[in-house]
């Protein structure tokens, strides 16, 4: 692949700066995560002004190097810049830790186009309607079970018990309700119900996935606390 120039739709994840005028761009695409400089970005005449940012789906052509070593990004054209995004502090606040998730979790190779299909839905679901505190609990739950199945971890629920298993012998009981909710999360509309289900993806995710539990716990708290919508809003 080194040597090559490659095309492909990406997500931008994240954005840092590589000297007084240019980018490092971490995208992720459907064959894995991929990290680009972007010379001359910030330049007054550079091409690449307005044309990505993050939550952004782009199309990207860049030269691609050896695995491991910054590619080289040659064109940049948005094709999906999720602007509703920008209304809702609390939306794109969930839309950072997905994005950072993904970053941390999703695979290089072929596997990582379900990732790239679940993220986009979800940024999607985020910024194509007003969301409150149910909807914005649905989609973090939607997302973060997306998530453990794609790594290959959906809990293992126990339906007659109310319980799922973590790791080893250990399981965690939740209610009939939270159960349910757990498996369709989509469909709950109980804003108790949904942060209970959200608290115990949180104790799944500790004993399983390498995260960042104080991110979360965070983002949990911003998206599930009404009154610090209003006051904020």
């Amino acid at each position: 692949m080194a040597g090559e120039i490659v095309k492909t739709e990406g997500i931008c994840l994240a954005i840092h700066p590589w000297s007084t005028t240019s980018h490092i761009v971490r995208w992720l695409t459907p064959d894995g995560p991929v990290s680009c400089h972007v010379k001359g970005a910030v330049r007054p005449k550079s091409a690449f002004l307005g044309q990505y940012d993050l939550n952004y789906t782009c199309e990207v052509l860049y030269y691609a190097r050896a695995r491991g070593e910054l590619h080289a990004l040659r064109e940049c054209t948005p094709l999906n810049m999720r602007e509703g995004l920008r209304d809702d502090f609390r939306a794109l606040a969930l839309a950072g830790y997905m994005r950072a998730q993904c970053s941390a979790l999703a695979p290089h190779g072929p596997d990582c186009a379900q990732w790239h299909a679940l993220l986009s839905g979800a940024l999607d679901a985020l910024c194509g309607r007003e969301a409150g505190q149910a909807e914005l609990l649905r989609d973090l739950l939607a997302f973060e079970i997306g998530v453990l199945r794609l790594s290959g971890l959906s809990p293992e629920m126990e339906a007659e018990s109310g319980a799922f298993a973590l790791r080893g012998e250990r399981s965690l009981p939740v209610s009939a309700d939270v159960a349910r909710c757990l498996r369709h999360p989509l469909a709950e509309k109980n804003i108790q119900i949904l942060v209970d289900a959200a608290r115990a993806i949180g104790v799944f995710y500790t004993f399983h996935l390498d995260s960042a539990p104080e991110i979360r716990r965070s983002v949990l708290r911003m998206i599930s606390n009404n009154e610090e919508g209003k006051q904020n809003g």
